[in-house]
């Protein structure tokens, strides 16, 4: 029996040194797998430096080789990066595992040390340093064990919540592995959150490379409102405690509570904690430039964009935490995203994606008197619409910068790699997201990791419009502080039109977006206007995917598959494209050495190129056990006291078999 199998961790001079900010003292300490808590959690830098050693961990960032985390919407309907996931969009790819599969305490384990070691000692005053600041590092040490549970309740629902560090017995471990409905795991999570918000300050670091108390707000109104979603829109399949086909039921015989003043208590918590942020930022200003305007302005010209490429993001009211990069003084933590995005990053937004957004006036591309002049090129695509897809989706005479090896200067993009010699630099959809990059050429070094802009982890413009979506599901209509947020985000966004001419003009069977057609209930036109609003504010941030599940939203492709596309190449770019030397077009999929999907289709489909062993060339399917990961069956028979999966207190989640290797059942 294993749950308690790990000892604890070496902190590395990486995690020390990840927000640049001064451990000295720590180190030059032994790890911390070789000291004991009589030698440690002594002084307020212990504290500090035990809790950023989680952070390389389980916080996405750039890094290495490749654009970062503008590959964080890869396989959902808004980008393709590389391939596709077989593990979804295949049959009988995913299979139960015997071990592993995230099933794992090491994280959680690693928090419960500290609090079981720490709060004696403070309480007992036995904690050298200054009050607030060993009070911060407890509130970090809080959102982190959050942080952690919440990825777990987003893998698989129900889950053991355990606080303390368990003895090797076998009885206990059985007792306290039992899994616990999800809507208690997510209310542990708001009370972790809660804590955390009552014990951090508002900025440790002094420039925001640290967690902070808004950091802790946001992120308890992102797992209120993602519960709430969840409970609401899954009830009765079986994910959701109480229903009649949950499996939880062989354990929680006496289960029982009212889920829908659940989820209104979710989305109660969701809105109280997103006010409490949403008031307290600023949106960073949008000058409506979409462009530097020549090679001497590239300073200043849009806040809004080179916000998300600047080496130092701590002035920006909206950033409320991020990562810092260096390259000197015999530090080196750098990554690659700007180069990669400069030169193509082998991945491509999607065609739903783009035409999600609006005009400039609010009305949808299709509605009649709107001003969009049809997607023979992608300038074409991006004339009139929001700003955001003008900023952040490359057309072709929108501009780049030089690279590090040639004089400072801006160029026209032209065209996309698509039909590219090498992988990590291809467009594989012609559509190149431009989020991230940089108009200072120092920072764009071509094919390396070497670049020191910053990465932004969690932005304040969350709260707005967790805030607005949280009080419309709750209430019915949009007032008072949703309308003024939702407003807010739009002026940024450069739409002149009201919210309510975009819903009155939108007609739900010409939206391609899968939010929009769940398959499973009815999507509202204002409500699925919210749901657009996220998509489009956060292109290439990570947020799709949760918000596709939570959502229901893949039970559309249960049985209508989603076919990824690009932009429109055949009818007329393929006419000037400029292909590389000896390279021909080659559009027949039957031929193994096809470069481009069939002109039959217009546009063009990443996955498509070649029909022979390909189970996505008609599109992506999905099955309803993909909402859940499977509980691998050694875990389930650890957690037994005869090893049998029928009497262990882990239970299988729906739809998945209790067998090894087995494969989705729906």
């Amino acid at each position: 029996m294993k749950l308690k199998h790990i000892i604890l961790q070496t902190i590395l001079m990486a995690g020390a040194t990840w927000s640049l900010t001064s451990c000295n003292d720590f180190l030059d300490m032994a790890p911390l797998d070789q000291v004991t808590p009589q030698e440690y959690f002594n002084t307020t830098d212990h504290l500090a430096a035990y809790s950023i050693s989680q952070y390389n961990s389980i916080f996405s960032t750039h890094g290495g080789y490749g654009v970062g985390t503008v590959n964080n919407d890869q396989n959902t309907d808004n980008m393709v990066a590389g391939g596709y996931s077989s593990t979804y969009f295949e049959k009988d790819q995913w299979r139960v595992p015997n071990t592993g599969g995230g099933w794992d305490f090491t994280q959680i384990r690693y928090c419960n040390y500290f609090f079981e070691n720490v709060l004696p000692k403070f309480e007992a005053g036995k904690i050298e340093g200054n009050r607030e600041q060993i009070l911060h590092y407890v509130g970090e040490m809080y959102f982190i064990r959050a942080w952690i549970y919440y990825s777990k309740l987003k893998s698989f629902g129900d889950f053991p919540i355990i606080t303390e560090v368990l003895p090797d017995d076998q009885s206990v471990l059985i007792e306290k592995s039992v899994r616990q409905p999800r809507n208690l795991v997510a209310r542990f999570i708001i009370n972790q959150l809660d804590s955390a918000a009552k014990y951090m300050v508002d900025d440790i670091s002094g420039n925001k490379t640290r967690l902070t108390k808004n950091c802790a707000l946001l992120i308890k109104s992102r797992v209120a409102l993602y519960e709430a979603t969840f409970e609401k829109y899954h009830k009765g399949t079986g994910r959701v405690p109480g229903d009649a086909t949950w499996p939880g039921k062989r354990i929680h015989t006496d289960f029982s509570t009212n889920m829908d003043n659940e989820i209104n208590f979710f989305l109660d918590e969701a809105m109280k904690a997103a006010e409490q942020v949403a008031d307290d930022i600023t949106l960073t200003n949008n000058t409506g430039l979409t462009n530097p305007k020549n090679i001497s302005g590239i300073v200043g010209w849009n806040p809004y964009f080179e916000m998300f490429a600047e080496e130092d993001m701590s002035s920006y009211s909206e950033v409320l935490f991020w990562k810092q990069y260096m390259n000197g003084s015999g530090v080196s933590i750098t990554h690659g995203t700007p180069a990669y995005i400069f030169s193509g990053g082998n991945n491509g937004m999607l065609k739903s994606f783009v035409d999600c957004f609006v005009m400039e006036d609010g009305l949808p591309y299709y509605a009649a008197g709107n001003e969009y002049k049809g997607d023979k090129t992608i300038m074409d695509v991006k004339e009139n619409r929001d700003l955001r897809l003008q900023m952040f989706v490359l057309g072709e005479k929108d501009l780049l910068p030089s690279s590090s090896t040639e004089e400072p200067a801006l160029e026209e993009f032209k065209q996309p790699n698509i039909i590219s010699l090498e992988a990590q630099t291809s467009d594989n959809t012609g559509y190149r997201i431009r989020k991230c990059l940089t108009y200072n050429n120092k920072q764009i070094i071509s094919g390396q990791s070497q670049s020191t802009t910053g990465c932004i982890i969690f932005r304040g413009v969350e709260a707005y419009l967790n805030y607005l979506e949280a009080y419309y599901l709750r209430n019915n209509k949009v007032d008072g502080k949703a309308k003024s947020y939702w407003d807010a985000v739009r002026n940024r966004a450069g739409i002149t039109g009201s919210f309510q001419t975009t819903i009155d003009n939108t007609d739900m069977n010409k939206e391609t977006d899968l939010a929009a057609h769940p398959g499973s209930y009815e999507v509202d036109a204002t409500l699925y206007n919210i749901r657009r609003e996220r998509r489009c504010e956060f292109i290439g941030e990570g947020m799709r995917w949760d918000d596709l599940v939570r959502w229901r939203a893949w039970d559309g492709i249960l049985t209508n598959k989603f076919i990824p596309e690009g932009y429109n190449f055949w009818e007329e770019a393929y006419k000037t494209y400029e292909l590389p030397e000896d390279v021909t077009l080659k559009d027949d999929p039957d031929d193994a050495t096809s470069n481009i999907s069939s002109r039959e289709f217009k546009y063009v489909r990443p996955f498509s190129k070649v029909r022979i062993n390909n189970q996505v060339y008609d599109g992506y399917s999905w099955a309803k056990a993909n909402y859940l990961s499977p509980v691998a069956i050694n875990e389930m028979r650890l957690a037994s006291p005869d090893n049998s999966t029928d009497n262990s207190v882990i239970y299988q989640n729906p739809y998945w078999p209790e067998k090894v290797g087995g494969t989705a059942l729906e």
